[in-house]
């Protein structure tokens, strides 16, 4: 039994302390919920809560000047009620209010005290002005309005309560002002909160979009640098410019080329590259090339040439480009000079036999980009195949001239015979004059290179040549901002450069806020306001708030509660089917249309203004009409009795009814400004809406007051003033609520400029966000059709080091070399053809008409590499998605396509009455992908596979596409039929084993051609 009594009393115990745990918890989740609903969100982090304090200290500047207006002009009120039209004038009394202008508190005790006929209701509506207008108006977080309010209203109230004790209605006086102040606070907050919050989320909005505007101008940034390291800044622009408008229909494929006179072009090639890769592996090769291509590019932009292109261990580059230089050919000869000291290091560094030969000519060249997929820019014309003879003739570690050159030199150099023809069998049969340039360290020139590059500081001309310079370290030791950072001083500059005065100005009209741009005005009406809900609910307490008013200061009648109850009712399902898309609940239970058609009013300013005006008409209709219908009997008895006593009369419950004499006129107009108050809340509502609902309310108002009952008005005087001092309520009543009117529509005004400049803010970073998109747009098809896809993105993942090297082993990869070997014969400069150019516009449309068989479904997994004069080189099954190891379709797709090519050639001649012939060669194996020259980067494949498919080429026979062993196999086993050509001789290889492709597979192909 003990037993059992000890456990029943740990029991009782337990329970006790889980009681007390569980009230704990209940206050304290009490405690989290009134903070959270009164602490105003702050930012997480601490730069973006000052910046957003910054920017919304620049909106209130006018709000604050709104409220120093409304403070002059309720302080101005009170000064001609209390003093000017006061029986009562002293100094100290004027004195006084124009003090406690500014000191409301103190005013408001000192007016009650020194009032004639104390009234409790009578200063009620400066607090209602005050306290409201402290949450809209004042830049202060919501505690310390709410704190503010609180106070005003227990003054008021403790005041008026002291001084009106023997008031035999004070009570029920007090009750009235009671609500109305907790109205008032309420109407507060929900006008507060729903205001800062949009506009933190405003802010948040356009930080965001400002965010992505600077990233995409980043990226934007990296794939101009990307796009301008491969062609020159015309040919870049005009290219976008083309791909931003329409294409036209033409006959031809637009050329990108242009005509220069009097340049210089550099051929250098790397003799003994061919040993010095022999010692190494395919990636080690890329790496050699990567890191001296590097090198010369620096070079070439210290002595002003512009590199052309890399072909292979080649080198070649043009002074004089896109700008014309008097000293090109003297850059080049410096530019050849430089690149031989390079070479002569790696030399001393590796042990390897390894020189330059450098040939130059001086001339014209047509320069642009060929075809419509993976462009490079190039050069043409005869001087160029001079100029690449030049350097075949040359010898190595000097640099060969021609007489063209050599002229305009200006005697600056000494030079030798070069004797180019005794190499080379082209300058023999042209005659071409040559000299060797005999290098003189005491004579070179170093006014040719910018001055900060003429003798930099402690590094040696070895290592300038070799491509380093102190600049670079510099360079790479440069941080780069973070994100956030930037984005913040971007805003931060923003605010202080954009005037919220000038902005208005621009964009809005002065007093309707509507802006200037019918556009702009109609994407912000189209825009929802988020806070909707916010607003209904407020309407929703303030109804519920008049009610309980008007049932304590009026009589009640149960058609009023009938109509009270309707009314409310309305409000409730209105304030519930808005919050429908937003509840589960409501989404199971309502169908999608209804869900739906919600959604079309709350998502659209428009149609939620609408709304607004219906529930402001049903809180307008539900205050008015039960006054409306007060039954004013019993006032007018209470009339006649009180003109038959003298003026000594005291008021007695047995002859009029207290909700006479208990501060009916004062209670009716503090239900007027609470319907007003909703309106105020509704920050959906422009200004002339809020201007043109309150004036028809006040007009309602008024004709109350001065027409239908004017009895309790006037009789309301006579009882709290029998010598009829002062200003009759009904006009004093009017003019304050006019006054509250003007302060409504001010406050209306300012909230909706303030809206309308955080739409306009947003909108102007998502313009300039959407132009950069476009930009990136224009950007990124300009990279696709120069280098992979997913080789430009590696370039445009980061900031990357020059030396940043990129190279992947692709272990079967086909590769297709196709050339035109009698279009050389066709190429001629006249004056009949523009000098070539015309020639050059077939053999763009040749090369055209082959990117756009490329660009068919069937042959995605093939990539085009480049076009070196009238070679066209591709290559399949560069990347895990494109290589097929089981059926070989890659190298299948690769012989469809170059018998569409020698295909597409035949229609070319028909058309054109030509006669070109094409020879193709095949290979497959595995080869090295990368990109050479990282800072200008030429993406390229390498490896004997490689090597073996230009041989196909070089080696083959016209109109025919010659393939070797390893690819014959493939297509024998799919079924193409193939004919033996038997052993040839190839270059470095012996003999090989090679077959014509004849026909495609089992002949089922069509041999179609496109126009």
């Amino acid at each position: 039994m003990a037993s059992s009594g000890s456990s029943i009393s740990e029991m009782s115990v337990k329970e006790s302390r889980l009681r007390s745990d569980r009230k704990r918890l209940s206050m304290w989740n009490c405690h989290r919920f009134c903070l959270n609903a009164f602490r105003l969100p702050r930012f997480k982090n601490v730069e973006v809560e000052i910046l957003y304090q910054r920017y919304f200290l620049h909106l209130n500047q006018r709000n604050l000047t709104a409220l120093l207006g409304i403070v002059c002009a309720v302080g101005s009120v009170m000064l001609v009620f209390n003093y000017v039209l006061s029986d009562h004038r002293s100094l100290t009394h004027g004195i006084t209010f124009g003090v406690l202008v500014t000191l409301y508190l103190i005013m408001a005790i000192l007016m009650v005290i020194d009032s004639p006929v104390p009234s409790a209701m009578s200063s009620i509506w400066c607090t209602v002005f005050f306290v409201y207008f402290g949450y809209t108006l004042l830049p202060v977080r919501m505690p310390e309005c709410l704190i503010c309010g609180i106070l005003l209203s227990v003054v008021q109230m403790i005041s008026y309560t002291i001084v009106n004790d023997s008031d035999p209605f004070i009570w029920k006086q007090l009750t009235a002002s009671l609500l109305l102040f907790v109205a008032v606070n309420m109407a507060g907050i929900f006008s507060h909160f729903p205001s800062k919050t949009s506009q933190r989320q405003a802010f948040m909005e356009t930080r965001q979009c400002v965010e992505a505007r600077l990233n995409i101008q980043r990226e934007n940034q990296q794939q101009e640098r990307l796009l301008l390291s491969v062609l020159p800044r015309h040919v870049a622009m005009e290219m976008k410019a083309d791909i931003a408008n329409k294409p036209e229909d033409t006959m031809f494929h637009k050329i990108y080329i242009q005509r220069h006179e009097n340049v210089s072009i550099l051929f250098a090639d790397i003799c003994g590259f061919t040993s010095l890769s022999s010692q190494c592996t395919a990636e080690e090769v890329v790496k050699i090339l990567n890191e001296l291509f590097a090198r010369f590019d620096k070079l070439a932009a210290e002595n002003h040439c512009l590199r052309i292109k890399l072909l292979g261990d080649c080198y070649y580059c043009v002074s004089g480009l896109p700008e014309p230089r008097p000293d090109h050919a003297q850059c080049c000869v410096e530019m050849g000079l430089d690149m031989i000291e390079a070479i002569a290091l790696v030399r001393e560094v590796t042990g390897v036999d390894v020189n330059m030969r450098v040939g130059i000519h001086t001339g014209r060249v047509h320069c642009g980009v060929l075809g419509l997929r993976k462009w490079q820019f190039d050069v043409w014309s005869n001087d160029v195949t001079l100029a690449n003879y030049m350097e075949a003739g040359g010898i190595p570690g000097h640099v060969h001239i021609t007489r063209e050159t050599l002229n305009f030199l200006n005697n600056e150099y000494e030079v030798d015979p070069g004797y180019g023809e005794q190499r080379h069998k082209y300058l023999r049969d042209h005659n071409i004059e040559t000299f060797l340039i005999v290098p003189d360290e005491k004579k070179r020139i170093s006014s040719v290179r910018p001055p900060q590059y003429a003798a930099p500081n402690n590094v040696s001309k070895e290592m300038r040549v070799m491509g380093h310079s102190k600049f670079d370290n510099s360079y790479r030791r440069r941080e780069f901002k973070n994100s956030q950072d930037e984005v913040n001083d971007y805003l931060s500059r923003a605010i202080d450069a954009r005037s919220i005065d000038r902005l208005r100005d621009e964009h809005c009209r002065p007093f309707t806020n509507s802006f200037h741009k019918a556009e702009i005005e109609s994407k912000y009406m189209k825009e929802g306001d988020k806070m909707l809900p916010t607003y209904f609910t407020c309407a929703g307490f303030m109804q519920l708030f008049i009610l309980i008013i008007q049932l304590v200061i009026l009589p009640i009648y149960w058609l009023q509660l009938l109509f009270q109850f309707c009314a409310g009712l309305t409000l409730l399902f209105i304030i519930v089917t808005i919050q429908a898309p937003k509840s589960l609940l409501a989404k199971q239970m309502l169908p999608l249309s209804c869900i739906q058609a919600i959604e079309k009013i709350t998502q659209s300013r428009s149609n939620s203004q609408i709304l607004a005006m219906v529930v402001l008409l049903i809180t307008f209709s539900s205050t008015f009409i039960p006054l409306a219908a007060l039954d004013t009997s019993e006032t007018t008895k209470c009339w006649s009795s009180f003109q038959n006593f003298t003026q000594n009369f005291t008021i007695h419950p047995d002859i009029c009814s207290d909700s006479v004499v208990d501060g009916f006129p004062y209670n009716i107009t503090f239900c007027m400004m609470l319907v007003m108050l909703s309106c105020a809340a509704f920050l959906v509502l422009t200004t002339i809406q809020k201007l043109l609902t309150l004036l028809l309310a006040s007009f309602v108002f008024c004709a109350l007051v001065l027409l239908t009952h004017v009895e309790l008005f006037d009789l309301f005087d006579l009882i709290h003033s029998p010598d009829g001092s002062g200003v009759p309520s009904k006009y004093s009543l009017t003019i304050l609520l006019l006054l509250f009117v003007g302060a409504l529509v001010a406050h209306g005004h300012q909230a909706e400029a303030t809206s309308r400049l955080d739409f306009l803010w947003k909108l102007q970073a998502l313009d300039e966000k959407e132009d950069m998109e476009h930009l990136q747009a224009y950007n990124r098809k300009l990279l696709a059709n120069i280098l992979p896809a997913h080789v430009a993105e590696y370039f445009l993942t980061a900031d990357r080091k020059n030396e940043d090297l990129y190279h992947e082993q692709c272990e079967s990869v086909c590769i297709m070399f196709a050339s035109i070997p009698n279009f050389s014969e066709f190429y001629m400069e006249l004056e009949a053809n523009n000098e070539g150019v015309e020639c050059l516009r077939l053999l763009n449309e040749i090369i055209a008409d082959f990117d756009e068989i490329l660009a068919e479904e069937q042959f995605s997994c093939i990539e085009k590499i480049k076009t070196t004069g009238y070679t066209y080189m591709a290559a399949s099954g560069l990347t895990a998605s494109t290589v097929d190891m089981t059926n070989y379709t890659h190298v299948t797709r690769m012989a469809d396509f170059a018998l569409r090519l020698k295909d597409q050639l035949d229609y070319v001649n028909v058309h054109s009455f030509n006669n070109f012939k094409i020879r193709v060669g095949l290979n497959v194996g595995p080869v090295v992908a990368g990109v050479i020259g990282a800072k200008k980067p030429q993406y390229d494949i390498w490896g004997n596979a490689v090597n073996v498919a230009s041989r196909m080429d070089s080696t083959g026979e016209l109109s025919k596409i010659q393939v070797t062993h390893d690819v014959y196999l493939i297509l024998q086993e799919h079924g193409y039929p193939l004919e033996c050509r038997g052993y040839i001789k190839v270059k470095g290889k012996g003999e090989m084993l090679t077959y014509f492709l004849t026909d495609y597979k089992d002949s089922q192909l069509p041999k179609t051609s496109t126009v």
